[in-house]
């Protein structure tokens, strides 16, 4: 199923950003907000904002605006099946890289039947692209895709703050060793968010449980048709991400289960995405 993408968003402007502290036992919210066109809203203010846990208001006791800094792993289809779009990806990867703020840190990895990821972060992610894209390996075929998101996830679970893992697959999975379901709740219980971006390679796009892991933890599943520009997506991905509003509150309580969230805007027209979803289990301070 196609998934309409937003109307892109102007360049990024480079604002002085603003590092997000959670206060104990926080749980921290990343929201995206767009107008009825599909522009990013990002002017509003704490009073516009109204969460709720499990249908219950909650205080909202931290709120950021701004430019704000991300921590990433973006993961790459190398597989066969996307053998003919290879080069349109890896062109994009590289304008890409060139959006990445001071402040920022990301690895960046590729995956086909395995995964290859160094998980150490670099603030010059864009000097990784040749080293992991250069020379990519086609055989034996494969696309280990929640491998890819699990070994993403785990190299940003001790990150603090904003958490984002970044997909440009055809979303053709055949061969992971990893749990679809294990892997989706480590997501959740992490505060982690998924962005996809599906491009047609030999088949069709089988993507219906990568959109709702994306949509469940704040993210997005853009589709691309044949005509559109990977170029000027990933550029609103990153726009887009840089100023996401971060929010917090205190749950009521810690009891290890799940919780759902809604948050709301108190301005009519628009349209806000954020994590649907969080375990309230203490972990080094922060709510998962």
């Amino acid at each position: 199923m196609k998934i309409a993408m937003l109307a892109l968003a102007v360049t990024i402007a480079v604002l002085p950003q603003q590092t997000f502290r959670s206060a104990v036992n926080t749980v921290e919210i990343y929201a995206t907000v767009v107008d009825r066109d599909g522009r990013l809203v990002p002017d509003l203010t704490r009073d516009d904002f109204q969460v709720y846990d499990d249908t219950k208001p909650v205080k909202i006791d931290v709120f950021a605006a701004g430019t704000q800094p991300i921590t990433m792993a973006l993961m790459v289809d190398e597989s066969p099946s996307v053998s003919r779009v290879a080069d349109r990806i890896e062109s994009a990867v590289k304008e890409f890289s060139k959006h990445f703020l001071p402040g920022d840190r990301a690895t960046i990895g590729a995956f086909s039947h395995i995964v290859r990821l160094d998980p150490k972060l670099s603030e010059r992610p864009g000097d990784l692209i040749s080293l992991v894209l250069g020379g990519r390996p086609r055989f034996p075929s494969g696309t280990a895709l929640w491998d890819a998101v699990d070994d993403a996830r785990n190299a940003l679970k001790g990150e603090s703050g904003r958490r984002v893992v970044l997909l440009l697959t055809d979303a053709d999975e055949n061969c992971s060793l990893s749990d679809p379901g294990e892997v989706a709740l480590g997501i959740e219980r992490e505060g982690t968010m998924v962005y996809a971006i599906g491009v047609r390679g030999n088949t069709g796009l089988p993507a219906q449980d990568l959109q709702r892991l994306s949509r469940l933890s704040g993210g997005y599943y853009f589709e691309l048709r044949r005509d559109d520009d990977l170029t000027s997506t990933l550029a609103r991905v990153a726009d887009e991400l840089h100023r996401q509003y971060v929010i917090g509150f205190s749950p009521a309580t810690l009891d290890g289960q799940r919780h759902v969230l809604a948050v709301t805007s108190k301005r009519p027209g628009l349209t806000i995405r954020a994590r649907q979803t969080y375990i309230a289990a203490r972990s080094g301070g922060v709510v998962q």
